[in-house]
């Protein structure tokens, strides 16, 4: 595979259109046809479904995606290096996550990890979370950060506690729970809710959500693909959400009730033993002393 291949990749991906895709590679649409079609061959996947009427990327198209968008930006990156060979040396550092939500707590540890590296290069990288540890396995992230579950793979890696965080019930401040001090879980159960497929994955919460939805009303339950999307459903009072306090941005349209009984969740960062890149050291540092106090400082202006 080479780097036009997977240009021709990205822009069919980003325009969903073989015709959008040749014009912004300056190629005819047969050309781009062939290069897609020569990169499935030597990944032995289809990346695309392709009818009269429409593009649709597929599951495997959308794992690859990571993978090329990290190729072309190292090719890029190196063909500027050397065009600039008096420039001093970028500093990498990639990063894993699987929600936008969660990347916004460590604002201040890459602020304080860029004075100390000037050069220094984050490349966040947002994929679904059962992708995540096989990136960090191949190398493409230097370093995970996500809720604890036991899982197999985990046993193989060194776990960084960076918060605790109970599950709570989030809503709009206009919904009736939100003139209460606390919620229990009966009290939900005649509420419309909102779940989330992140929240599925830890057992605790899946449990809980499962005994949540037990009896209710399809209309009174809607299920989002992402933490993000459940709370702009929660803005715009659609339901209430069980949610790990700590993913709850610090907003007055939202009420945050404690959910009596329910578990608590351990966030932190996964990564590989010993670490010997000095940048990933140091940030695993900043993030200790940063995200604990970042939540402290949301808790007190709330």
């Amino acid at each position: 595979m080479n780097i036009f291949q997977l240009s021709c990749f990205l822009a069919v991906a980003n325009t969903l259109s073989f015709a959008k895709a040749a014009e912004k590679m300056n190629i005819s649409q047969p050309a781009i046809t062939h290069q897609i079609k020569s990169l499935e061959t030597e990944l032995n996947v289809q990346l695309f479904r392709r009818t009269t009427r429409l593009v649709e990327i597929t599951p495997e198209g959308l794992s690859f995606l990571s993978d090329a968008q990290s190729m072309v930006a190292i090719a890029a990156q190196a063909k500027l290096r050397f065009q600039n060979p008096e420039e001093r040396s970028v500093e990498k550092l990639a990063i894993g996550c699987g929600s936008y939500t969660q990347l916004t707590l460590l604002s201040d540890s890459l602020k304080a990890l860029g004075a100390i590296y000037p050069n220094l290069h984050p490349h966040l990288v947002v994929v679904p979370l059962e992708q995540l540890y096989a990136l960090l396995e191949n190398g493409t992230v230097d370093v995970i950060f996500d809720i604890y579950v036991e899982k197999k793979e985990h046993s193989r890696l060194t776990y960084t506690e960076l918060l605790k965080s109970p599950i709570v019930c989030a809503c709009d401040s206009g919904n009736p729970l939100a003139q209460r001090e606390s919620v229990s879980t009966t009290d939900l159960k005649e509420q419309p809710l909102i779940f989330c497929n992140q929240i599925n994955l830890i057992p605790d919460a899946a449990k809980l959500q499962w005994e949540l939805a037990a009896g209710k009303s399809p209309v009174d339950v809607r299920f989002c693909a992402s933490v993000e999307a459940a709370i702009v459903l929660m803005r715009a009072g659609f339901g209430a959400a069980v949610i790990p306090e700590f993913l709850v941005p610090r907003d007055a349209r939202l009420t945050v009730l404690p959910l009596t009984d329910a578990p608590e969740i351990s966030f932190g960062m996964f990564y590989k033993p010993y670490p010997g890149d000095d940048v990933l050291r140091k940030l695993i540092q900043l993030a200790r002393q940063h995200i604990s106090v970042f939540r402290e400082s949301e808790r007190a202006s709330v």
